[in-house]
């Protein structure tokens, strides 16, 4: 931008800039205001919708009579806040059709619509209060100053999180143009004594300096978002361009309206990369630019909708004695109407999107998506595709469902919401590039779940990769924990076809999932079914979870159907659920999906409960094996986790269990093949095996036969005793 502006100093002044600047310290400038205490408690909630219109002078309808209040004695005028604050019955914020609200919001003000925009506002009368100063009557004896209070005191008239709307337009009085002006005045461009293109490069200079103008609009924007609650929609409005293009008008040459426009412009574009920010950072805000529908109707154009440069007072403006009037520069009631048209475009569009829940959920997830540059092509388009039909089976599971993208940085590209065809958009527009910035997408989602009132928040993550932004390895693990210490559910979906060694982004993604909630892809044509499968783990299908790390095959059999790691897939699937594979990071894993002399793999089963699955498990190397096996609480955690662990393995042991929910899982071992268990290991609930001692049980039964032998014995002789002794 200073590039830009030094580029305009260039040009050759042909008038006073002192009328050019007037011009513009008439659009960042505002009149002086007053305003009375807010109200003692809160306002009823109706069931209708609450709009709240805040911010500066083309907010309030400056220019535009009749003001609130205007009929009154200038006794009475000076008392009134709305007078003093300029507030037009016909501003822009008063036309706008809020859905749900019948008529237009000026129908319903100080029931649903609360008006608090005020002349000469700048970002610090949002926060604080905001002295104006006015002089009325013949002899000017109605003259002083009052505070009004911050803006930002209108959310202390409702209970938090019931406001729906706020619009505003802020930050054009934060640029300081006065002393641009004193400049013009003082200066002269012909004698060489001007300083004027110092001061332009000075402004901007100031607005991105750290802890600026810039810092201090985006500040506003969350100081509102705080105040009103996450839920409320804030809608911005830019400016629109003030001078005739064509540079008519007795003032203004063709380059001082370029000039002046093209501020404008280069301001506006500031406003909205400020919006850009916030939204990306989760807050519900949007952008609204009037130029467009401005063009061709600025000041001293033919049919104008904004107020020529005014000398002297107005009846209506606060002070009898002005150089200027405060009309000037403003828009006039057709650019009301026409901003009026533009902010209703949005509230339209938003409503169509139903970007706000009302309806509470069980659950609320959170899809966090890799759409770094590895992701381009048939990952993202196969991403995409997996992503829409995971919320086709999530909304069916009383849930709404957000979606965040991540690469460099993370983006928020939709709230909660159980619309699908805002869904489906948002999901459409995905597009790969950049690193990969998996704390962002993290923090993204935790922006999303922060407020959610679900009883189950979810996150499901899915990631191609290893991250090279943000935090990483176990910074980045202690984040999740962080997150699951709050409450969150983290799914982790691996898809790690274009990694060769797999061992390091599977491990991190398994460190981050909940217990049991790690997911494994090879291929992007099986997304679908994995994004499938976590959908319905989500939806309270109970699963089953084993895993097994050790130099061993696998093979699951049940209702006729068998799937097993000896044929080396990469993942297998069957209608009671699918075993996948992952790389062993232990000392001595060759880590090969290819080698079947020595499947190191984990191999990792998810099967449904309900059945009575026989696993067989067959040495093909040397190691010692961990077993593990999970069942789900109500809660669809896996709280029943049972643990087989350091079995020893031969190529020769094969070894018997059953996955099936029950008091305690038991683990037979023939360590030599012969066909003879040789150990036995019964692990309870959520514990660790132990292994069975059958001796006592042997001690006993020979005993038992031993007395029984004696008992027989005894019974045979006195049997013989007493024939004996008869005959």
């Amino acid at each position: 931008m200073i590039k830009m502006l030094d580029k305009f100093d260039k040009l050759t002044d042909t008038k006073t800039l002192l009328s050019i600047l007037l011009a513009l310290l008439l659009l960042f400038s505002a009149v002086p205001n007053v305003s009375v205490d807010a109200a003692n408690g809160k306002i009823e909630d109706n069931g209708l919708p609450i709009v709240v219109s805040m911010g500066d002078s083309y907010s309030a309808g400056e220019g535009i009579e009749p003001f609130i209040d205007q009929e009154l004695s200038n006794e009475e005028k000076v008392k009134s806040e709305d007078w003093l604050a300029h507030r037009s019955k016909n501003s822009w914020p008063g036309m706008l059709k809020i859905p749900g609200l019948s008529g237009l919001t000026r129908d319903h003000k100080d029931k649903n619509w609360f008006f608090v925009a005020a002349s000469g506002a700048v970002t610090n009368d949002i926060l604080d209060s905001q002295e104006k100063e006015y002089s009325r009557g013949i002899v000017s004896q109605y003259s002083g100053k009052a505070d009004l209070p911050p803006q930002l005191n209108v959310f202390d008239k409702f209970e938090y999180g019931t406001v729906d709307y706020v619009t505003l337009t802020i930050g054009g009085n934060d640029v300081g143009f006065a002393d641009i002006i004193k400049e013009a005045a003082v200066g002269s461009t012909y004698l060489g004594t001007s300083e004027l293109a110092d001061k332009l490069s000075l402004v901007w200079t100031e607005f991105f300096a750290k802890g600026g103008i810039r810092e201090d609009i985006y500040q506003t924007y969350k100081a509102i978002e705080k105040a009103a609650g996450p839920q409320a929609q804030i809608i911005v409005a830019g400016y629109p361009q003030l001078l005739d293009a064509e540079g008519q008008g007795t003032l203004f040459s063709l380059e001082e309206a370029t000039k002046i426009n093209t501020n404008v412009t280069l301001f506006n574009m500031a406003i909205e990369s400020i919006v850009e920010q916030c939204r990306s950072e989760g807050m519900k805000i949007s952008f609204v630019s009037v130029e467009n529908a401005f063009s061709g109707h600025e000041a001293y154009s033919d049919r104008a909708y904004i107020n020529k440069v005014i000398l002297g007072s107005e009846d209506e403006d606060l002070k009898n004695f002005q150089a200027t009037s405060s009309y000037s520069i403003h828009p006039n009631l057709e650019g009301a109407m026409t901003y009026a048209g533009c902010v209703n475009e949005k509230l339209e569009e938003l409503a169509n999107e139903e970007l706000i829940n009302t309806e509470p959920k069980e659950r609320d997830v959170v899809l966090v998506l890799d759409a770094s540059g590895s992701m381009s092509g048939t990952p993202m388009s196969e991403t995409k595709k997996a992503s829409l039909k995971f919320v086709d089976t999530v909304l069916n599971y009383d849930a709404n469902v957000g979606v965040v993208s991540y690469d460099s940085s993370a983006t928020i590209n939709s709230v909660q919401s159980d619309n699908k065809v805002y869904l489906d958009k948002a999901i459409g527009q995905l597009s790969a590039g950049g690193s990969t910035n998996i704390e962002d997408g993290l923090k993204k989602a935790d922006s999303l779940l922060s407020s959610s009132q679900a009883e189950k928040k979810i996150i499901v993550l899915m990631s191609d990769g290893e991250p090279n932004s943000g935090k990483t390895g176990q910074n980045l693990i202690d984040y999740a924990n962080e997150l699951k210490d709050k409450g969150y559910y983290i799914y982790t979906l691996g898809f790690f076809s274009s990694i060769s060694n797999k061992t390091g982004p599977q491990s991190l993604m398994d460190d981050i999932a909940s217990e049991g909630c790690h997911y494994e892809v090879t291929d992007a044509d099986s997304l679908e079914f994995f994004f499938g499968d976590i959908a319905a783990q989500i939806g309270d299908e109970r699963i089953i979870y084993v895993r097994i790390a050790c130099p061993v095959d696998v093979t699951v059999t049940s209702g006729g159907e068998t799937m097993t790691s000896k044929d080396n897939f990469s993942s297998v699937r069957s209608s009671f659920g699918s075993m996948t594979f992952e790389q062993n990071k232990e000392e001595g894993a060759n880590g090969s999906d290819t080698d079947a002399d020595n499947d190191n793999r984990i191999k990792i089963l998810r099967l449904k409960e309900g059945v009575d699955y026989d696993i067989k498990i067959e040495g093909n190397g040397k190691g010692k094996m961990n077993y593990s096996i999970g069942f789900m609480n109500d809660d669809g955690e896996y709280s029943d986790m049972r643990e087989f662990n350091n079995i020893k393995i031969t190529p020769k042991t094969e070894i018997d269990t059953v996955a099936a929910v029950s008091d305690a899982t038991y683990m037979y071992v023939d360590e030599d093949g012969d066909g003879k268990y040789d150990l036995t290991y019964k692990a309870k609930a959520d514990s660790k095996a132990e292994l069975v001692d059958y001796t006592y049980i042997i001690y006993i039964c020979l005993g038992v036969l031993a007395a029984l032998a004696v008992l027989i014995i005894f019974l045979c002789l006195r049997k013989h005793f007493k024939i004996k002794k008869y005959l």
